[in-house]
């Protein structure tokens, strides 16, 4: 018993640790417009506990008729770990970010969204999926075969689940801003296909890594890691894209609905950062979430306004960009002066 709860305590940790280390660094690099805690929430939970048992449940099922088919051989475990397993968890985990994407979508605003979004998802997973592999080593081999296995799947896969479902992530964040029909549906798929294809080739690289000696997984830990630095260079560069959206709020101040100030401070993140301090000294915390909210609405704004020029969005946008700034102006009211 003893040996059980410290397992499970050290692989939680092991596990949780460096995701949420990991998920931090990534909502800080969402930089204009954070999400909800609470949607991040779900997502995470999707990953851990759904997309588990659902993928599980698929595996069970397609596993029997391809043994049945292949019998006991190297070639029924490339075919249920180089392709059942990535169908079935990639096409679950990209369940939440269509419903997502079709549902909610004054919370899905482009590509880092859905990285956000798509990482979060496979972060559950992982944590999840890591601390079964982590016990199941503990309880056949010891401590010395639980090290072995947390240091390949944390020291070097750590990012692998949160990277194939960002892929999916990227599919629907492009289609998000897309004006085509065409584009709206292939880019999801494309994203989906990248990701079922980086799974089925770390599953199928670490299945041959005997009959290799080990040259397969030195290929796919390249792959993985290049895969992470990709998404991460593509992050930045969305961000970067998403900055160029708040041109869209030259307008606004034209037409007298923000003031220059405002829209300096929604567009320049460390502006932002020093009133935001500025604000929280003087005025408070209460003050200060009022103030980041209407700093945020700001953003929302500039957001909506290059959605409808971008993707040409029906009379729905019309209504949430009048309501945005008739929610500026209320809030407004309330707040300390931008400028002061």
């Amino acid at each position: 018993m003893a040996t059980l709860l410290l397992g499970l305590l050290a692989s939680g940790l092991v596990t949780l640790i460096p995701a949420t280390i990991t998920i931090a660094v990534l909502w800080w690099l969402d930089r204009y417009e954070k999400e909800p805690l609470w949607l991040l929430g779900i997502m995470f939970f999707w990953g851990a506990v759904p997309t588990i048992i659902m993928s599980l449940l698929a595996q069970i099922l397609l596993d029997v008729p391809v043994t049945a088919l292949l019998g006991d051989s190297i070639l029924t475990s490339m075919t249920s770990a180089g392709l059942v397993a990535p169908l079935t968890e990639e096409t679950f985990k990209a369940l939440i970010l269509l419903i997502m994407y079709l549902v909610y979508r004054k919370e899905f605003d482009g590509v880092t969204d859905g990285i956000l979004y798509g990482a979060l998802v496979g972060f559950g997973f992982s944590v999840v999926e890591n601390v079964l592999y982590f016990m199941g080593s503990l309880f056949e081999g010891g401590w010395s075969a639980w090290g072995t296995t947390v240091a390949f799947r944390v020291g070097l896969y750590h990012l692998n689940h949160s990277l194939f479902a960002a892929c999916v992530g990227v599919g629907f964040g492009l289609a998000r801003n897309a004006r085509e029909t065409w584009k709206r549906l292939l880019y999801p798929f494309l994203g989906w296909l990248v990701a079922v294809t980086l799974h089925a080739t770390h599953n199928g690289g670490i299945v041959l890594s005997e009959t290799t000696s080990g040259l397969s997984c030195l290929i796919l830990t390249v792959v993985d890691w290049m895969g992470a630095l990709g998404m991460l260079i593509l992050i930045v560069l969305a961000v970067q894209r998403e900055r160029r959206w708040l041109a869209e709020l030259d307008a606004e101040v034209k037409d007298g609905f923000i003031t220059d100030g405002e829209r300096q401070v929604a567009i320049h993140y460390r502006m932002r950062l020093a009133r935001g301090w500025r604000v929280l000294g003087r005025h408070g915390v209460l003050t200060w979430f009022r103030w980041n909210r209407f700093v945020q609405m700001i953003v929302d704004l500039g957001y909506r306004k290059h959605q409808k020029r971008r993707a040409g969005e029906d009379a729905k946008i019309d209504t949430w960009i009048a309501e945005l700034r008739q929610r500026i102006v209320t809030a407004r009211l309330g707040l300390p002066q931008m400028e002061e």
